[in-house]
């Protein structure tokens, strides 16, 4: 069995003084020393108790350490004891004749006599230190070249192009990839330049790459091969060397599947979006936290914002918060939902439309709601068009209807009034009687006259359309009401310029537009107030306004003229400018409701239009757009 004591030496002499000296100088030490006269026997003991160091004077009982060392170095390749110091002391006359053979032949230091134990133990102790020296160094060689190994397995095995280039840019090593990625031969390819393996159209870029590795600094490009359908990604890096750069390590990964669906992924998605953006629908997405993701042109369109000021705020910022629990899908619904939903939005810029909504879950790929997906569309020309068509049917109904009441009682009427005036005419001029009938005469003529209302709505006539000028048609509308409008104490103003062109109208059935509205705002200041009627030509900011124009209609009115009649008065709320034109309805206690559907039904039969802006305890402005019948 071999031992293993760290520090053994074996000392081979036949010097008996020699012996002596080494038994004193290391007594008292921590190593072990056995002692050999045969050169033979200790060559033989040394594979078994393997020392650390071996000590020899040059002549033995049978060997001479030129022998010895020779016999070792035949034996000794393949074991321990290569790494073991033999060392000589003899005298100075045999080194200098073996000195240099010996050294050759492997011998690791000579020491000359004559010297003393406190010699030895130092020579010793500084042999054991070079011996471990020795082995650490032999023991860190072994590792580096393992380590080396396995290194160079990993570049020539590995998944990816692993190259160095020289400071020129030429090859210097190439792993196995190299071939397997491009098909030539990596040998053949040593001492070539980098731009040749490049696509020839990209090789001045990849040039300008290599300059900039060449001055420090690391790159990351892509490039095609030269006569390959190949795209690699290259990260190509400095090699520094003592401060200085000597060249540059690569590294290339082939990512032409990754760059083909990148692309097919781009198409994809520029076709999707080419359909969501051309949509003549607006697409608004939201997060499970209900915050905004996407909104597509129209919806921009639509609600009067760019897609960048909405994107991550709360939806409430598009849509009324007591909307939202009627939209938006609830967390414990388990199905998908979809349904629509109509709402009127205030736009920032202070317009009001009615949207149609549909909400439908988003799912993504492993059925997991991830947000709501609304679609939407600007109703609002659209519900103005049905409330028209219900008006207009509501307007020829009625007028039937008051066509044949009128009809029916006015033939008993004209009866009544003949019977009257007869009996009148029979009666004493002082008779207390005729005062009965006279007050049947006139409420038959006021009967008349709110048939005649009735006729005029029932069966308008035609109108006249003449050149008029405005501002005698309102002489003669105001000169009637300038005494009401005096006792109740209401500022009248009137700025219509005389140079405005005329208006193409009849002139009577202008007179009772305008008359109409006069009075209707006379009615609502009671207390006196400002009654003012101003005419322009229209401006864009006039025919494009959000409020009298939710869409552009606005631009089919440019040839007309623009007459505002505006109010102090109080006002009227939303739900009641809805209903204005609608005949029969009133808020007059003595009021028929038939005013403003016959000034509805003037301007529209005359190819105007009437819009109304007003608010509670506001004042009330009611814009007429007249036609003049030329281009302005």
């Amino acid at each position: 069995m071999k031992e293993k004591q760290e520090k053994i030496i074996f000392y081979i002499d036949k010097d008996e003084l020699a012996i002596q000296n080494f038994k004193t100088a290391l007594q008292e030490t921590d190593i072990a020393i056995h002692f050999f006269r045969s050169g033979l026997e200790a060559f033989d003991q040394m594979w078994q108790i393997q020392p650390r160091l071996i000590c020899c004077g040059f002549y033995t009982n049978d060997l001479n350490a030129k022998e010895l060392l020779q016999k070792m170095n035949q034996s000794r390749s393949l074991n321990e004891l290569r790494t073991t110091p033999f060392v000589l002391f003899s005298d100075k006359a045999l080194r200098d004749e073996y000195g240099e053979i010996l050294f050759k032949k492997g011998l690791s230091g000579w020491f000359t006599k004559p010297f003393g134990p406190h010699e030895i133990r130092e020579v010793i102790q500084n042999l054991f230190l070079l011996q471990n020296t020795l082995r650490k160094n032999i023991e860190l060689s072994q590792k580096v070249k393992r380590s080396e190994y396995r290194y160079r397995d990993l570049l020539e095995n590995a998944s990816d192009l692993i190259f160095t280039l020289d400071l020129e840019g030429y090859f210097t090593f190439l792993n196995n990839r190299f071939t397997t990625l491009t098909g030539f031969s990596k040998t053949a390819w040593i001492e070539k330049h980098f731009r040749e393996l490049i696509l020839e159209a990209e090789q001045k870029g990849v040039e300008a790459h290599l300059q900039m590795v060449s001055l420090g600094k690391a790159r990351l490009f892509e490039a095609r091969i030269e006569r390959l359908p190949v795209i690699l990604s290259f990260s190509i890096t400095p090699l520094f060397e003592k401060g200085s750069i000597v060249g540059a390590v690569g590294i290339g990964r082939d990512v032409t599947e990754q760059k083909d669906l990148e692309k097919n992924l781009t198409d994809l998605k520029n076709f999707n979006e080419s359909i969501i953006q051309s949509m003549e629908a607006g697409l608004l997405t939201i997060d499970p936290d209900s915050r905004i993701t996407s909104l597509n042109q129209y919806g921009e369109s639509v609600l009067g914002i760019q897609e960048s000021e909405l994107l991550g705020k709360p939806i409430d910022t598009v849509l009324p918060q007591d909307q939202l629990d009627l939209l938006l899908n609830k967390a414990d619904q388990l199905e998908p939902l979809s349904y629509g939903k109509e709402i009127k939005l205030q736009l920032p810029t202070g317009k009001h439309i009615y949207v149609g909504f549909t909400v439908t879950d988003r799912i993504d790929d492993s059925g997991k709601k991830v947000g709501n997906i609304l679609s939407f569309r600007d109703i609002t020309l659209l519900k103005q068009m049905k409330d028209e068509v219900l008006r207009m049917d509501r307007l020829a109904s009625l007028g039937v209807l008051a066509s044949g009441i009128a009809h029916e009682i006015k033939n008993p009427l004209a009866g009544i009034k003949t019977m009257a005036q007869a009996c009148e005419e029979e009666m004493d001029l002082d008779d207390a009687k005729k005062e009965y009938l006279v007050r049947i005469t006139r409420q038959v003529d006021r009967l008349n006259s709110l048939l005649n209302t009735f006729f005029t709505f029932a069966k308008p006539k035609p109108p006249d359309r003449r050149p008029h000028s405005l501002h005698d048609i309102l002489y003669e509308v105001t000169h009637l009401v300038r005494k009401k409008m005096s006792n109740q104490k209401i500022e009248y103003k009137m700025a219509v310029p005389v140079e405005l062109p005329n208006i193409l109208v009849d002139a009577l059935q202008m007179q009772q537009v305008f008359l109409n509205l006069i009075l209707n705002a006379i009615d609502v200041m009671p207390d006196g107030g400002l009654l003012s009627i101003r005419a322009s030509i229209p401006t864009d900011s006039d025919l494009h306004d959000p409020i009298l124009f939710p869409e552009k209609e606005g631009d089919t009115l440019s040839s007309n003229l623009l007459i505002i009649i505006s109010d102090s008065g109080s006002g009227m709320s939303e739900e009641l400018m809805q209903r204005i034109y609608d005949p029969f309805y009133t808020t007059k206690s003595n009021g028929l409701g038939l005013g403003l559907s016959i000034v509805y039904r003037i301007i529209q039969e005359h190819g105007g239009k009437i819009q109304v802006k007003s608010k509670t305890d506001e004042g009330t402005s009611f814009y007429l757009f007249i036609p003049t019948g030329v281009e302005l």
